[in-house]
C-alpha cells in the first residue's frame, strides 16, 4: 500500500543575514506560534534552514550554545506535536575555512573536508539521535563542484554518521542545486545509484521551481514546467529509491503557475517514490511582497501561494 506523502513547509530565518550575525537581529529560528499556525493548516513537516558557521563557528570546534539551544527548542516543539523536522544545513556545500575569512571554500577541499562536515553533523545529531522525527538535511543545494567530488564527500559523511550509530533519516542532495529537472543530465542519477547508506534510512533530496530557468527567482511559470519532475520520478521508481522534495514553489498569482503548480503537486502526491515535500516561502521575516510568501500578510487572508498549496494537499 502506498504511504501518504507528507506535506510541509520551509520556515526561513535561520539562514538570513551574513555570518555570524546576531540572533533575533540578523536571523531568527521558528517560533512556537509559527509552528502552531502551520500545524493547524495540516502541514506535517517543517524544514528549518540554519547556517553551518553559526552552529559551529570553528571547523571541528564546539557548537554555539545560543544557536544549538534555539534550534533544539524549535525542533523539540514541532516534534512534540507529531511533526517531522528536517534540519537543513543551508550552505550550498561551502563555508569559511577559518573565522574571519572573506572567501568561501567548497566542501571536499583540503581545508573544508568531508570529515569536517561529518564532525559538524555528529555533534548536531547528538541532540536528536533518539528522535526519529528529526531528519538530517546534509546540505542545501550543493553547486559549483564536480559531481564525483560531491558524491564522494556525501558518501563519507553518511558512512561516518552511521559509524557513530546515528540512525536519523538522511536527506541526501546532489550537485547543480539538486534540481529535479537536471537530476539525470547533471550526473546525479548515475552517482546516486552507487550511494550506500549503511543504515538504509535515507531519501534523495530534490528541489524544483517552475520559472523559466528553475531558479526560483521569478513569480512567472513556464508552460509545461510541471513536467520537469517526470524524469526524476521515473528514475526513482525504476531504481526503487525514495525522494524528498525539499524546496518547491510557484507564484500563486500567476495564471500559468495556477496550472503548473497543481499539476506538479499532483505528480508528487501520487508518486510512490516521494515521501514528502516542503514548500518554500514561510517565515515571518520575509517581505510582505516576497513572491513565494506563505505567512499571512493580512490576518485571515491566505497568500496566493498558500491558496494553491492548500488546494493541492496529499489525500
Amino acid at each position: 500500500m502506498k504511504e501518504k506523502v507528507l506535506a510541509g513547509i520551509n520556515i526561513s530565518g535561520g539562514e538570513f543575514g551574513s555570518v555570524p550575525g546576531k540572533i533575533y537581529t540578523q536571523y531568527i529560528y521558528p517560533s512556537a506560534a509559527e509552528i502552531d499556525y502551520f500545524y493547524g493548516l495540516g502541514f506535517k513537516v517543517i524544514r528549518i534552514p540554519f547556517r553551518w558557521e553559526r552552529l559551529q563557528p570553528t571547523l571541528y570546534g564546539a557548537l554555539s550554545a545560543v544557536d544549538r539551544k534555539a534550534l533544539l527548542n524549535a525542533t523539540n516543539y514541532a516534534t512534540s506535536k507529531g511533526m517531522v523536522v528536517v534540519l537543513d544545513m543551508h550552505d550550498y556545500a561551502q563555508r569559511h575555512a577559518t573565522v574571519g575569512a572573506t572567501v568561501n571554500t567548497k566542501v571536499g577541499s583540503a581545508t573544508v573536508t568531508a570529515s569536517a562536515l561529518s564532525n559538524a553533523w555528529v555533534q548536531i545529531a547528538a541532540d536528536y539521535r533518539d528522535n526519529p522525527k528529526v531528519w538530517l538535511g546534509l546540505m542545501n543545494e550543493p553547486n559549483g563542484l564536480p559531481a564525483a567530488d560531491w558524491w564522494t564527500s556525501v558518501q563519507q559523511v553518511t558512512t561516518d554518521l552511521r559509524a557513530q550509530r546515528i540512525t536519523n533519516k538522511l536527506m541526501v542532495p546532489g550537485i547543480s542545486w539538486t534540481g529535479a529537472h537536471s537530476w539525470i543530465k547533471s550526473g546525479n542519477a548515475a552517482l546516486a545509484e552507487k550511494f550506500i547508506d549503511p543504515g538504509n534510512n535515507f531519501a534523495f533530496e530534490l528541489h524544483q521551481y517552475l520559472d523559466k530557468d528553475s531558479s526560483g527567482t521569478s513569480a512567472t511559470c513556464t508552460a509545461g514546467a510541471a513536467n520537469r519532475v517526470d524524469a526524476a520520478l521515473a528514475w526513482a521508481a525504476a531504481k526503487k529509491v525514495k525522494l524528498f522534495f525539499g524546496e518547491i514553489a510557484a507564484g500563486g498569482a500567476n495564471a500559468q503557475c495556477q496550472i503548473e503548480y497543481p499539476a506538479m503537486l499532483t505528480k508528487l502526491n501520487a508518486s510512490g517514490a516521494v515521501i514528502g515535500w516542503t514548500a518554500w516561502g514561510a517565515g515571518k521575516w520575509w517581505s510582505p511582497t516576497y513572491l513565494f510568501r506563505l505567512n499571512q500578510v493580512t490576518a485571515g487572508v491566505p497568500t496566493p501561494h498558500m491558496v494553491l498549496l492548500q488546494g493541492n494537499m496529499p489525500l
